[in-house]
């Protein structure tokens, strides 16, 4: 008698019930999974929406740099005749990110730091402004803002002649002196053409 021990297969049913468990263990999971992704696609969905039902759109909406102005003065703030000013909006909403309160500390500092005589005698103004709050939603159309935005805007005989969007701040937001340098530099210019 040949004494072989032989290993008996795995029985299909004990194999179906480890197979049942495991399912039963990740099924949570999965259902969490599915829950969320929901969520996320719906959260897009109506973020989506409420833009292009505002009319504003995503394609198209974006500034292209440097725009020259439809002559109509921002805030209905008026320079005097003969005068040219340049005014420093950073454009705000509501709720805001700790990203966007940088944005607007780094913009100020870099602003009152390299420009006081500027802002001292006029030349440069400095104005922070919530365009959801009633009586600002034209700033959205006017200068095409989709976020929040440092936006220079040239002002010559009490009418707006140029301006334009700094989309760099969000790029340069993790480098506080590359910020400065860019926002300095490009008030600079507008400073310098406005002479």
């Amino acid at each position: 008698m040949h004494n072989k021990s032989k290993k008996k297969p795995a029985s299909p049913w004990r194999n179906k019930q480890e197979t049942l468990k495991t399912v039963k263990k990740s099924t949570p999971v999965t259902v969490a999974t599915i829950a969320l992704l929901v969520f996320v696609a719906g959260s897009l969905f109506y973020v989506f929406a409420r833009e292009f039902q505002s009319g504003q759109g995503l394609a198209g909406s974006r500034p292209t740099g440097e725009q020259v102005a439809d002559n109509r003065i921002p805030g209905g703030k008026a320079a005097a005749e003969g005068q040219r000013k340049v005014v420093a909006y950073y454009f705000r909403a509501t709720a805001r990110c700790a990203s966007c309160m940088t944005i607007e500390e780094y913009t100020r500092d870099a602003i009152f730091n390299g420009f006081p005589d500027a802002l001292k005698n006029g030349l440069l103004l400095w104005q922070v402004v919530n365009v959801e709050e009633p009586g600002n939603e034209h700033f959205v159309r006017d200068y095409r803002l989709y976020s929040q935005s440092v936006v220079l805007v040239e002002l010559q005989d009490g009418k707006q002649t140029k301006w334009k969007n700094l989309e760099q701040v969000w790029l340069l937001l993790g480098d506080k002196s590359a910020f400065s340098r860019y926002v300095q530099e490009e008030v600079r210019l507008f400073l310098a053409e406005s002479r």
